[in-house]
């Protein structure tokens, strides 16, 4: 025994197998880290899924418990079994308390991992938290309404340079549809469904955002209406040629309008029912303060605008002071829509300034080389561009009460 205790051999057979079982046992506890991380990693993307899911789904209307349940679990790694501890509109916790519109997914997962399972007897709970809400993606002074179709087109070689966002409502694929030798100068686009466009026809800086939220109409909430007075016509089919200079005045013109010579509008609200609002090449037409709605009693009838390259226009819509219901509206087309389009064609003679509003027809926009606008916003069911256009839209301050924004969902927490 005593030869025994003092014999040296073997003692390092026993420093390797205390080494050994404290190697395998620190690999084994890695080993069960890693999955601890994946499982972290596929729990946040899960959560995160659902919040988005929910607040779309929130902001459509919908409510938000079905969608965010349905994409947290469509999302969860299929091994995993995943308790909801929180799901909720407001968030409970964190910065966006206070937002309807943000909706807050907590879960949780856990299950033994063999290694880790011999020193610790419950298994790791693992948690995931997220929060989404809408947010804002820029402004917009060019928006197509329609659902359906291409919402915001050029044609052949446009070159335009709108100094503000472009918006579509619209859910198909090609929503907005830049042609590949077309140039739109736009600092962001928006579209329900997909924009098609190239690194020939967008800045390399511009924001392309495609399945977003649909913008709201910003002149909805004005619930404007074709005025019903005066009822009986001020003229019919009025066509003022090229060699008369004349000034009109409010009122309602019947069957179209069409300007050929020198006129001036006085500030008012003129109403076009039925026909056409026309101003032919050679016309000079000018006009503070007005208003110009197009209507019919039929989208067959409706009137449209033909503007047409070449005439010299400088129009402005009425300011708040000067007509409080009618402000900054320039164009207001019935809601009923036409079955027509309207044309604007301009050159370095034409001047707009204020809103061109056709909820349900559609606008055809070709500029000329030099043609130029301050502010010139355009709502209308689609929007085509031709030609060079260039559009600063520095509105001033009596157009801040619009409110033009396009909404996306994000995860923000």
């Amino acid at each position: 025994m005593s030869r025994l205790r003092s014999s040296m051999e073997g003692n390092v057979l026993v420093l390797t197998a205390v080494g050994l079982t404290t190697l395998v046992g620190g690999a084994a506890l890695a080993v069960d880290t890693a999955q601890w991380y994946l499982w972290k990693r596929q729990l946040q993307q899960a959560v995160d899924s659902g919040a988005m899911a929910g607040a779309l789904s929130q902001a459509l209307g919908n409510g938000y418990q079905t969608e965010a349940t349905r994409e947290l679990g469509r999302n969860a790694d299929s091994t995993l079994s995943i308790s909801i501890e929180r799901l909720s509109n407001p968030p409970t916790t964190g910065a966006y308390t206070g937002d309807t519109n943000a909706v807050e997914v907590q879960a949780t997962t856990s299950r033994k991992l063999p290694f880790s399972s011999v020193f610790l007897d419950i298994a790791p709970v693992v948690r995931a938290r997220a929060v989404a809400t809408t947010v804002s993606d820029g402004e917009y002074c060019v928006i197509a309404l329609s659902p359906t179709g291409v919402g915001i087109g050029t044609v052949g070689s446009a070159q335009v340079n709108l100094g503000c966002g472009a918006a579509a409502n619209s859910n198909i694929e090609t929503a907005i549809d830049l042609d590949g030798s077309s140039w739109l100068d736009a600092p962001n686009f928006h579209a329900v469904g997909g924009i098609d466009a190239s690194s020939t026809s967008v800045p390399s800086s511009a924001v392309l955002q495609t399945y977003g939220l649909p913008i709201a109409d910003p002149i909805a909430s004005r619930n404007l209406a074709v005025p019903s007075t005066p009822t009986a016509c001020t003229a019919n089919n009025l066509n003022i040629a090229p060699s008369v200079t004349k000034t009109i005045y409010p009122g309602r013109y019947c069957n179209g309008l069409t300007i050929q010579g020198n006129v001036t509008l006085s500030p008012g609200v003129y109403i076009m029912d039925k026909g056409s609002f026309t101003v032919n090449s050679q016309a000079h037409l000018t006009g503070a303060g007005v208003t110009i709605i197009l209507t019919g009693d039929d989208p067959k009838n409706v009137a449209t605008v033909k503007l047409a390259g070449g005439a010299n226009l400088d129009l402005r819509a009425p300011t708040a002071v000067e007509d409080p219901t009618w402000k900054n509206i320039l164009f207001f087309q019935d809601p009923m829509g036409a079955s027509s389009d309207s044309n604007i064609t301009g050159g370095s003679t034409l001047k707009l300034d204020g809103i061109v509003y056709m909820p349900g027809g559609n606008l055809n926009f070709t500029g000329n080389a030099g043609q130029h606008a301050d502010c010139l916003l355009m709502v209308a069911n689609q929007v085509s561009f031709a030609g060079t256009t260039s559009m600063d839209n520095n509105c001033g301050p009596e157009y801040n009460d619009l409110d033009l924004s396009a909404r996306v969902v994000r995860v923000v927490e």
